[in-house]
């Protein structure tokens, strides 16, 4: 039976070949960043940061919110995520649409309760 040989140059250009695919393949999956209409970033940030934490304790003292948190409306963009154990007409009217020109957004979470053996924080 005849054998083939394989020329080496071969190995090497498969080699580089594959090295080249290897580092362009993450970066084709990789998206830019969302933004606003005059293209700056809306990636959460220090700002959003604030404006939640100067809020968070009259919002959690809003009847039926359990948490606030930082969350993503659906189009990517950043938002104050507010909790609440139900929807209801009452806290819709009591909790701020938009809070330092930053959206908000609540989400039905039901009852939170901390877990058996867990300790206060």
């Amino acid at each position: 039976m005849k054998q083939f040989s394989v020329v080496p140059g071969i190995y090497r250009g498969l080699t580089i070949a594959l090295a080249l695919a290897m580092l362009v393949a993450p970066c084709s999956s990789c998206k830019k960043p969302p933004s606003n209409e005059r293209g700056a970033s809306i990636v959460p940030g220090e700002g959003i940061q604030k404006a939640m934490d100067a809020h968070v304790k009259e919002l959690m003292a809003i009847p039926g919110v359990v948490g606030v948190a930082i969350g993503a409306l659906e189009d990517g963009r950043p938002c104050i995520l507010v909790l609440v154990v139900k929807k209801t007409a009452e806290n819709r009217k009591l909790i701020p649409v938009e809070i330092e020109a930053y959206p908000v957004k609540i989400e039905e979470s039901g009852e939170i309760r901390p877990m058996p053996g867990d300790s206060a924080r």
